[in-house]
C-alpha cells in the first residue's frame, strides 16, 4: 500500500494550500522524509515494531496529523473501514476498550474490532492508522475545507 495519497495531502496542509487551520496545525511538526521512513520500517517490522527517538515522535506526529486528516475526506468511509480506525486509533495511544454490555451492539462491534488487534504496539498501530488513512484518500478523496 503505497502511502503517497497520505504524503500528498500532508504536503498539501503544510503549505497551507487546503484544508482547514486544525489540519494545517496538525501538520506542521510532521518530516514527511523521517515519517515515510519510519512508517514502511515498522510495518515491515513485527507486531512489536517500536519507534523510539526522533523517530518516534515523528510517527506520533504523523499519526496525529492523520487523526486530523480523517475528518476531510470527501464521504464517510464504510462501517468496516470506521472500526479498523477505530481500533488502531485506540492501540495508538495506548488505550484499553472496555468489554461492553450484552446489549450495547456498538460497543461490541468497536470492542471485537479493538480485540482483533490489541496484541500489536502503538507504533505499529499507529503506522496501521496512517496507512488505512492514505487508502481512504485514495478510494474516497479529500475536501478542501
Amino acid at each position: 500500500m503505497s502511502l503517497e495519497p497520505f504524503l500528498t495531502n500532508l504536503s498539501f496542509a503544510q503549505s497551507k494550500a487546503k484544508f482547514t487551520p486544525e489540519v494545517q496545525t496538525a501538520s506542521d511538526p510532521v518530516n514527511a522524509d523521517l515519517l515515510k521512513a519510519i512508517v514502511e520500517a515498522v510495518l515491515a517490522g513485527g507486531d512489536d515494531a517500536s519507534a523510539e527517538g526522533e523517530q518516534g515522535k515523528a510517527l506520533k506526529a504523523g499519526f496525529e496529523f492523520a487523526a486530523a486528516l480523517v475528518k476531510m475526506l470527501e464521504k464517510e468511509p464504510s462501517t468496516d473501514e470506521k472500526l479498523a480506525l477505530y481500533a488502531y486509533f485506540k492501540q495508538g495511544h495506548g488505550q484499553k476498550v472496555e468489554k461492553p454490555g450484552m446489549f450495547a451492539l456498538e460497543a461490541k462491534y468497536k470492542y471485537a474490532a479493538w480485540e482483533k488487534i490489541s496484541h500489536i504496539s502503538a507504533a505499529r498501530a499507529q503506522a496501521l492508522y496512517i496507512q488505512e488513512v492514505s487508502k481512504l484518500i485514495e478510494q474516497i478523496g479529500t475536501r478542501d475545507a
